[in-house]
């Protein structure tokens, strides 16, 4: 059901990326986590951790009050390949919505078990299984909100318009860019203005980038701040060769926004309780569960 929504992005005409070298912002080329080296350790101490994450609420612009970031006790993912689940927990444990996915927290992988899959890649996919195997609440009253941003053929360059601006010149203002930039790389700085005006609004973000899906609380001029799904003792500095950061620490992680700007697959919030994000039948890609 909701995988299709994805897949229907695919009868959209495919963008195409821009052949200039170096236009500014668009990070032309990702790696997927596994994919490079990293320097890592496993023994952030109490006092570590804190700092760090501090430090963070200090740079960012919020989603969730500072002592929800300084206090974040996230769902551990471990190794299980469940990001896109356990990113789920975490996005509505932050937002005081349990009642989303009314399980037990500790007892996670009781629920996971029942997808009966070692992993789950997308989004859409994660949410299917929730939805088969009963794990959501109340399925027509929920104020989750799945918003597919590319799609999965064309590769991966049809695109989600239906939360797109016609004010190109506002955008190319917002982000110091010019008219022709913004043409040239449109759902970059389309999904900019999505993110941080979620993010402005009090709202984190589930984002699906990278081939990982972690919840986006904050922004800056240069990256997005994570509650990650890993544990806070953790700490992974990895090497894209210089394309772009990308810091796990302390159960958050940082990474720089245009690279997740260019590749983001998809994205889960939630809406304000009982709002239901208003009557979707005009809009098929952008629904409530």
């Amino acid at each position: 059901m909701y995988a299709d929504l994805r897949l229907a992005l695919e009868d959209a005409k495919p963008l195409r990326a821009p052949r200039q070298l170096n236009p500014p912002h668009y990070v032309s080329m990702i790696f997927p986590f596994g994919g490079f080296g990293r320097e890592c350790r496993h023994d952030l101490s109490p006092s570590e951790i804190s700092a760090f994450r501090k430090q963070c609420v200090g740079s960012f612009r919020l989603a969730v009050s500072p002592s929800a970031v300084v206090d974040y006790n996230n769902v551990d993912q471990g190794q299980d390949g469940a990001c896109t689940f356990v990113g789920l927990l975490n996005l509505i444990a932050l937002m005081g919505r349990k009642d989303l996915i009314p399980i037990n927290f500790k007892r996670w992988r009781a629920s996971w078990r029942r997808f009966d899959r070692e992993q789950c890649e997308d989004l859409a996919e994660c949410l299917d299984l929730c939805a088969s195997t009963s794990i959501l609440g109340d399925v027509a009253s929920t104020d989750l909100r799945y918003v597919p941003v590319r799609s999965r053929g064309n590769r991966e360059m049809s695109f989600n318009v239906s939360y797109w601006v016609s004010d190109l010149a506002s955008l190319a203002e917002r982000y110091g860019a010019a008219v022709a930039d913004v043409e040239a790389t449109p759902w970059l700085y389309q999904n900019a203005r999505f993110v941080e005006e979620l993010i402005d609004s009090k709202r984190a973000v589930a984002i699906n980038f990278a081939e990982h899906t972690r919840t986006c609380v904050g922004y800056n001029d240069d990256s997005l701040l994570f509650c990650d799904n890993w544990s806070k003792e953790y700490e992974e500095n990895a090497d894209t060769n210089g394309t772009y950061q990308s810091l796990f620490k302390g159960g958050l992680s940082v990474c720089g926004k245009w690279a997740c700007y260019s590749w983001m697959r998809e994205v889960v919030y939630v809406e304000e309780r009982g709002g239901g994000g208003g009557d979707n039948k005009d809009n098929p890609i952008i629904i409530d569960f």
